[in-house]
């Protein structure tokens, strides 16, 4: 297996949870029923195993293996990346918020929760486009196959350190209940 085919991977668990999240998005513009608990979930799912899995092994070992095979940071793709990781996170802190607003009964935050729910998902699915299609293409050029089997090596390791043992089993499951509940 590639790293990229690893990213890939997981960027299916991410999409299905993007999925998730529009729908979400829609009972709460029609008021329909939607649990702050399943909001913070989400929230937990995209801090841990989007942000500090998925784009912790691009932002630590990916991209800095990239950029020693002269692909530049600044006005290229490695630099949207990260832009655009930025920009995630900062509507991940928006649901986070909206998630501790509403339990307090602020009912207007179910709505900037709804807003930062689909600003994430759009930003996230052109991202993914743009990783799979551009990014992972000079990736898979670019990286001899010694390089590749580092990377996947310390990809494990970023599993183990930062995720920890079964987590990734757990959110899969997070995802088929969600899945039930949301849009089965």
């Amino acid at each position: 297996m590639k790293p990229t085919e690893e990213l890939i991977h997981e960027h299916k668990a991410i999409k299905m949870m993007l999925g998730i999240m529009g729908k979400i998005a829609e009972n709460i513009q029609n008021e329909k029923n939607v649990e702050v608990k399943d909001v913070e979930d989400i929230v937990n799912f995209l801090k841990t195993f989007a942000d500090k899995c998925h784009h912790g092994k691009e932002e630590n070992v990916l991209f800095p293996a990239l950029l020693a095979t002269g692909i530049p940071l600044e006005n290229g793709p490695i630099g949207v990346m990260l832009f655009e990781h930025s920009q995630g996170r900062t509507y991940i802190q928006e649901m986070s918020d909206g998630a501790m607003n509403w339990k307090n009964q602020d009912a207007a935050s179910a709505q900037s929760i709804a807003n930062a729910m689909l600003n994430y998902s759009t930003l996230m699915q052109n991202h993914i486009l743009k990783e799979e299609n551009v990014l992972f293409v000079l990736a898979d050029q670019r990286l001899t196959a010694l390089k590749q089997e580092e990377i996947l090596a310390k990809f494990e390791q970023i599993e183990e350190d930062v995720v920890g043992h079964g987590i990734h089993e757990k959110f899969h499951e997070l995802l088929n209940q969600l899945k039930a509940k949301y849009i089965d």
